[in-house]
């Protein structure tokens, strides 16, 4: 049995708050929202431009190593009913009875003109789910409305098309595949080797799969999930992690600044149904250069000041599918108040993280942690019970 990568808990913890930091400033800046301030801050729009990134591939990647290790015991088909616990039964319970019918109404007051009640927006929300496609991975799950549990419903297709693969890489041809590439790792830059089928993806997809949500968006992620399988099968991947994550640095920041020159100073808009032009190739590499530099410097943060235990990483580690599945809607919720007071946006941006902050843990430590019955629709494991 390995030793346990405290670092990967740490940060797993870590870019969850991330993300919900992410969310309170999105009233501020970062584009249409299903809620927004009445005026926009650069401080937020400088904030989620950056975060915005590189955080959603870096759950895949955590995720495609919890997958290494969940697959290390379990068969697939037990790997599958541990998917479905974990993902799709708090996806189409809890989220979508109770966290969705609120982010829906708050969509449609804020800008689609709605101004009706909560409960009279029920049926139009009934209405628009359910529709089975295959136009897009969330309207394969039946869930066109779908905001921040998105991330749950693409990481249960991602887990199952990728198992076979997953099963190829355990294989004797597949650890030898991972034993070279770990090779090509500890070459000088040699860790940089996987921007190229996060490029691939991003050039060879985007043009043809339009839109938010799309086909596109679930292989990229589904990428870094597989780049995070194989990454904890070979010390030698976090070896190159440390010793270049300084370079990651200065290639993310480099790409950060090139993004925002083609966004704000070209004027150019992000790729939806573009023609391969020369713009877009650039401006994609770009975006696949950024994203991964971003993983690296990260996880060498973490290797180097993180690989410890300590109480309030076991209760926090724990806390994360929860905290992710309440913090939005708790957020909104929270903001549809705040956001209307008269007073400065540095203000209303703190009385939000504080107030959410406090109503999500307090959920989740009274009502959710404490219930097995609760945990199970929150994709939690059960309590054991200590032996009398």
């Amino acid at each position: 049995m390995k030793e346990r990568r405290y670092d990967l808990d740490w940060l797993r913890v870590i870019v969850m708050l991330l993300v919900f930091m992410f969310h309170c400033s999105r009233f501020f800046g970062g584009g249409t929202w299903l809620l927004k301030n009445a005026e926009e801050s650069i401080v937020a729009l400088v904030y989620v431009s950056l975060i915005d990134m590189w955080v959603m591939p870096f759950f895949f990647f955590l995720s495609g190593i919890g997958s290494w290790y969940a697959l290390a015991y379990l068969t697939n088909g037990q790997y599958v009913q541990e998917r479905i616990k974990r993902i799709l039964i708090p996806l189409y319970t809890v989220g979508f009875f109770i966290l969705l019918p609120p982010q829906f109404y708050f969509e449609i007051y804020s800008n689609a003109g709605f101004t009706g009640t909560f409960w009279e927006s029920i049926p139009l929300y009934l209405d628009r789910e359910g529709h089975f496609s295959i136009g897009s991975p969330p309207d394969l799950l039946m869930l066109s409305f779908i905001t921040h549990l998105w991330f749950l419903g693409y990481l249960f297709l991602v887990s199952l098309v990728s198992l076979p693969f997953m099963c190829y890489l355990r294989s004797g041809h597949g650890l030898r595949f991972i034993d070279k590439l770990a090779g090509w790792c500890t070459r000088p830059g040699g860790i940089f080797i996987f921007i190229i089928p996060v490029l691939f993806m991003r050039v060879g997809l985007r043009s043809f799969f339009l839109g938010q949500f799309a086909w596109a968006e679930f292989f990229e992620y589904m990428v870094y999930f597989i780049i995070g399988y194989l990454f904890v099968a070979d010390s030698r991947f976090m070896q190159s992690i440390k010793k270049y994550g300084w370079f990651g640095l200065i290639l993310g920041l480099a790409c950060w600044g090139g993004q925002g020159i083609f966004v704000l100073g070209l004027g150019y808009n992000y790729p939806d149904g573009e023609s391969f032009s020369l713009t877009y190739v650039l401006f994609e590499t770009i975006m696949s250069v950024s994203r991964w530099s971003w993983i690296v410097i990260v996880l060498s943060l973490g290797a180097k000041y993180l690989n410890f235990n300590h109480k309030v990483l076991t209760y926090s580690n724990e806390a994360v599918l929860p905290f992710y599945l309440l913090h939005q809607p708790v957020i909104l919720g929270v903001g549809w108040f705040v956001i209307q007071l008269n007073i400065g946006m540095g203000l209303k941006f703190l009385i939000i993280t504080l107030i959410s902050f406090v109503l999500i843990m307090a959920v989740y430590d009274l009502f959710v942690r404490r219930f097995n019955v609760v945990r199970f629709f929150f994709g939690m494991r059960p309590i054991k019970k200590s032996p009398a």
